[in-house]
């Protein structure tokens, strides 16, 4: 019976030791430290663009049928990707866009993004954010056709139109469009 014991003894103890070297037991796999620090900051360049862009400007409703973007469809323009549509409103305004920029909101919960026009096209740009504000629309910039940026009418001040409230990849999108118009 001694036998049995002192084998069923040293059998745990093989088990036991086994188990504890490492070959295949739960300890977590180590991960080599990095001899150095990283230097290299994490934070992009945020999107902007400058230079005189001819673009036109009109009060737009917003269209929400499925055929929005048809191209047979006169009376209605699109965004370049085609996921949204405008019924505009009165005639086109003759506009000169100069910068457009995002950047992070003070709380850093949103982005939002500033398109700025030069001084001249100021009077164009109010009477298009009247007639939008009026109709229950938004301003439309417009190049090529295709709209580039819709901007609710509140945020017309001055030579700038401002929309807040956007996500990155969107406020970043918008910046972009302006940049091949």
């Amino acid at each position: 019976m001694r036998a049995r014991v002192g084998t069923t003894l040293a059998l745990l103890a093989g088990v036991a030791l086994t188990g504890c070297s490492g070959g295949g037991g739960s300890a977590a796999p180590s991960t080599p430290e990095p001899s150095t620090p990283s230097s290299i900051e994490a934070a992009p360049q945020q999107p902007h663009v400058t230079g005189d862009q001819q673009v036109e400007l009109r009060a737009g409703l917003a269209v929400m049928t499925d055929d929005r973007c048809t191209p047979e469809e006169r009376r209605r323009v699109c965004s370049a990707d085609g996921t949204h549509a405008w019924a505009p409103l009165g005639d086109p305004s003759p506009a000169i866009l100069v910068a457009a920029g995002t950047h992070l909101a003070d709380r850093h919960t949103s982005w939002t993004t500033v398109l700025r026009f030069a001084p001249r096209s100021r009077t164009s740009l109010h009477a298009v954010a009247h007639e939008a504000a009026t109709t229950g629309g938004v301003v439309l910039v417009l190049a090529g056709g295709r709209v580039l940026a819709a901007v609710p009418a509140g945020g017309v001040h001055g030579t700038e139109a401002t929309v807040a409230g956007l996500d990155k990849p969107t406020a970043w999108g918008l910046v972009a469009a302006f940049e091949s118009p």
